[in-house]
């Protein structure tokens, strides 16, 4: 049987998440920096990121180069609420992403700790741009802070412009296993997100060290002399690499490896 993800409202998403405890918050820039410092090393396209108090279901700190992805200010932004944040989607996208951001927390709170470190959740949707117009991007939450009670207390939002990407297939939601090299997906299918198979294309030791230097940032040059082969053997490997995989530039060719998990082959 496949797997479904139903698709849920506002006031579902906003009962779930929502903690209540009035508590004083924690200082979540410590708990974060280091995670928001590691983004400029592996950010496959622009980003923006922001963290969020899930005790006031409100967004508290977030990167000052937000106002270049969204029509909206910094200060607008600040202190904002969740429909804030859901109608920056989609019409068709708003509910079924609410429901994926509902289903990897409770597959989250049912995993032992060590599971959890080898799971990567990986959410599209299309949100609005500076200009008003809608574009896909690939929303991440690579930490959450927990408390007593196992409680998302606050989490860590970060948010990739895929509108520069020609991605076939986009799927609602990717789940990542690094324990076992896995990779599930989920796409819109009519009222229900069902898991679809994607067929990956198959790769040589050679090209999966070459997209890995290319994940890292290193050019043809670097890449060969890393390797101790030739910028011509290099460049070969990537046209073999870009046509395994329908792209056409370097930039569509990582955005691909990173969506459908490549490095894990």
């Amino acid at each position: 049987m496949k797997n479904t993800i139903n698709p849920i409202d506002r006031d579902q998403f906003f009962n779930y998440f929502f903690i209540g405890n009035h508590k004083e918050a924690n200082d979540y820039n410590i708990f974060y920096a280091e995670t928001i410092e590691g983004f400029k090393k592996f950010a496959i396209s622009p980003y923006f990121w922001f963290i969020t108090n899930n005790m006031e279901m409100r967004t508290k700190v977030l990167s000052d180069n937000i106002e270049h992805f969204t029509p909206f200010t910094k200060e607008e932004w600040l202190d904002s609420d969740t429909d804030f944040f859901i109608n920056l989607f989609h019409p068709d996208d708003r509910f079924y992403l609410m429901g994926a951001f509902e289903f990897s927390a409770k597959m989250i709170y049912m995993m032992e700790e060590d599971q959890k470190k080898n799971i990567r959740f990986n959410f599209y949707g299309r949100m609005i741009d500076r200009n008003n117009n809608y574009r896909w991007i690939l929303l991440q939450s690579p930490l959450q802070y927990r408390n007593e009670n196992k409680e998302i207390e606050s989490s860590l939002v970060v948010i990739y412009d895929l509108a520069h990407f020609h991605i076939i297939n986009k799927p609602l939601l990717s789940i990542m296993d690094f324990s076992n090299h896995e990779i599930q997906y989920f796409k819109h299918i009519e009222h229900n997100i069902q898991q679809i198979e994607i067929e990956k294309p198959a790769i040589t030791k050679r090209e999966k060290e070459i997209l890995k230097l290319m994940a890292m940032g290193l050019n043809t040059p670097e890449i060969a002399s890393s390797l101790f082969i030739s910028y011509h053997t290099v460049e070969n490997h990537k046209r073999n690499l870009r046509q395994k995989t329908h792209t056409k530039t370097s930039s569509e060719l990582i955005a691909f490896t990173m969506t459908h998990s490549l490095l894990l082959l």
